[in-house]
């Protein structure tokens, strides 16, 4: 391994919050808009299931390889619980599957910009060779398909995120096909869809891995249905790449709690609909407030955070914004092309979307 032994993340509100959780109500006094958490609860039905049987969910043992989950999960057509590996995060499988996907000094191909951990992990802890599809910033950063399958000859492997992280920028499903019909079949194309439920009208690509060994699908359960703090995430792939990964992935790997919350959660699917919905009212809303702020531009996007070009530096706003308990995230760790000039915030519910036009608002013009 090269480089340093961690991605940079978001999170830098636990600074004030305290890591020792001594006490959580500081929690109210920031805004923690540098992740990307929902800013909706969970639906009822899952918080009632949970509050009813706490202290039971807490002190027993899951279901060892998390079956009923894997069943909830396979209910698209095509798919079967032999597509589906569970994990406590999608995190963790990135570190379980990529590792037996790419090794040191073989090619992968990486949108530019795009969440970091996945540089971090083939680049400097797999030390595989990356390959950049720049994503034009003249186009605010829209997935070309033409131009990414272009990028990705020669490569063993094409990561994805989509919609992308921190562009908020969707590829359709008919670009989507485009890409794999000029991709050769050797090559595995990993496709991150943690934002896919917010996006309107693009369906998840997970069928496909039904009829396309080449593909795998990375979901996290953490953003549209607000389970980050319990950590569930799946791949969804061919039977044939799944069967030896599920050999090689602990028992119990998805705790009790979580898994029931994830069941309830899929059973209510209408419930997290509605909220994207609002979701997306919320952030045109404070895409409109924020471009009247001399020096932002906020850039489009289909998801529950904005990209937002600015004319002061990354580091110095994010740094004044900051003393004001409001955290957004300075972009430059994930893209060697922002150099300063760009951060993201996190689309809150309205109340709070307004107490943050006001602090930008004080700290651009002061």
């Amino acid at each position: 391994m090269t480089g340093t032994p961690h991605a940079f993340h978001g999170g830098a509100s636990f600074e004030a919050i305290g890591t020792d959780f001594a006490d959580l109500a500081r929690r109210t006094e920031v805004i923690d808009a540098d992740v990307l958490d929902a800013w909706y609860p969970p639906a009822p039905e899952v918080v009632a299931e949970i509050h009813v049987h706490l202290e039971w969910l807490m002190k027993t043992s899951p279901p060892t390889h998390g079956d009923g989950l894997r069943a909830a999960i396979a209910a698209m057509p095509g798919l079967t619980p032999a597509h589906i590996l569970l994990g406590s995060g999608t995190s963790s499988l990135m570190y379980h599957a990529l590792p037996q996907l790419v090794q040191h000094g073989q090619r992968v191909c990486l949108l530019d910009p795009m969440y970091g951990e996945y540089d971090h992990l083939c680049g400097q802890v797999i030390g595989a060779e990356i390959v950049r599809a720049e994503l034009s910033e003249a186009d605010d950063f829209a997935p070309d398909p033409d131009q990414i399958a272009k990028a990705a000859q020669g490569c063993r492997l094409l990561i994805m995120v989509n919609p992308n992280s921190p562009t908020g920028r969707t590829m359709s499903s008919e670009g989507l096909q485009r890409l794999l019909s000029q991709l050769p079949q050797d090559i595995t194309v990993w496709i991150d869809e943690t934002y896919i439920d917010f996006a309107p009208g693009v369906p998840s690509a997970e069928p496909l891995v039904a009829t396309d060994p080449r593909l795998i699908v990375c979901k996290s359960m953490s953003k549209f249905f607000g389970l980050s703090g319990l950590r569930v995430g799946y791949l969804a792939a061919d039977p044939a790449r799944i069967a030896p990964w599920e050999a090689y992935s602990p028992p119990w790997s998805v705790g009790l709690l979580a898994q029931v919350a994830a069941v309830r959660a899929l059973q209510h699917y209408d419930y997290y609909a509605k909220r994207a919905e609002e979701t997306h009212a919320l952030r045109n809303t404070l895409a409109h407030e924020l471009s009247q702020i001399p020096g932002l531009e906020p850039l489009p996007s289909d998801t529950n955070f904005l990209l937002i070009r600015t004319q002061r530096p990354a580091a110095e706003l994010v740094a004044q914004l900051r003393e004001r308990n409001l955290f957004w995230r300075d972009c430059d760790s994930l893209s060697p092309r922002f150099q300063g000039r760009y951060v993201r915030t996190a689309v809150k519910d309205a109340a709070t979307n307004e107490r943050m036009v006001q602090i930008v608002g004080d700290v651009m013009r002061g």
